[in-house]
């Protein structure tokens, strides 16, 4: 994420005004920003928090049980948003919501269980502890995009500002990156180390480029989807990603799928449409200028 703090200054820096072109870094984010920097600041680090967290417990969890259940778990984290939406941000609690809701989740269990025939040996060898690291994951990044939501306001969607927050959240997260990755080499316990090192292939290296760049655009759009829509569509919308998977793999991997893997990213795509369906009327518009910062804590 915290990629995106240059990429910002340079683009105003060759895209901006005359004035950005001669300010230093810290000027150009603060002409830019509706929010105060250091008001910026101190919102990023606690955001931090969740993400640096949900992320360790998730890469815990996952050295401890197959891929295929760690994603099944992991995308309990619609049902933490919709909980957390409907106490924090004043969600009113729906039928048609819970039920697209609901109608995504089914879908991706069926493609979990049935992509390769039968996860049910799987399932039955995951611990008790990976599972429990995996829900905590999920709530915890659930915390993550409801208070995303709740510090900035409910009409806020200015694009620049909500980068520049994502950004400063990847710069909180370095220090204790670091410092995690060297305890965790050095731990005697099975469950907290990890080794460190590169890939030893070029094949390895280039998928580890390709991958920081896939995140990089991944966390610039997704404040912007969390705020222009809600953390609820979002957290759902993410799970398309198993029916566009599937895709992928017919196309490029010539994949034959199951029955009922085609009917479970017919239930995602489903649940979502059921979501986008019952949007209000009038739902602002996402701009760039003339707003307002009206945070809610």
């Amino acid at each position: 994420m915290v990629a995106l703090l240059p990429l910002l200054i340079g683009y105003y820096k060759f895209f901006g005004s005359s004035a950005d072109r001669y300010a230093n870094s810290i000027s150009v984010l603060e002409n830019h920003s509706v929010i105060p920097l250091p008001k910026l600041l101190h919102m990023s680090a606690m955001l931090s928090i969740f993400y640096l967290v949900a992320e360790y417990f998730w890469y815990a969890a996952i050295t401890n049980m197959s891929v295929a259940v760690g994603t099944a778990i992991y995308n309990c984290s619609p049902l933490f948003v919709y909980c957390l939406s409907v106490c924090f941000l004043h969600e009113q609690l729906s039928f048609k919501k819970a039920f697209g809701m609901l109608t995504s989740l089914l879908g991706v269990m069926l493609v979990i269980m049935f992509q390769d025939g039968s996860n049910v040996d799987s399932i039955e060898g995951t611990s008790i502890v990976a599972g429990l690291l995996m829900v905590v994951s999920a709530a915890l990044y659930a915390g993550y995009q409801v208070s995303l939501r709740l510090m900035v306001g409910e009409d806020f969607t200015h694009s620049p500002t909500l980068l520049m927050l994502a950004g400063f959240c990847g710069l909180f997260t370095i220090p204790p990156w670091i410092l995690g990755s060297f305890l965790m080499a050095e731990s005697p316990f099975p469950l907290l180390y990890e080794s460190l090192g590169l890939p030893g292939t070029g094949e390895g290296i280039v998928l580890l480029v390709l991958c920081g760049i896939l995140m990089v655009v991944f966390c610039a759009f997704q404040p912007l989807a969390i705020c222009w829509t809600s953390p609820l569509e979002t957290s759902v919308g993410c799970m398309l990603m198993l029916p566009v998977s599937g895709i992928m793999d017919t196309m490029v991997h010539h994949t034959v799928f199951s029955w009922q893997c085609i009917v479970g990213s017919l239930l995602v795509m489903g649940g979502f449409v059921i979501l986008e369906a019952r949007k209000k009327k009038s739902m602002p518009k996402p701009q760039d200028s003339d707003v307002t910062f009206s945070p809610c804590a």
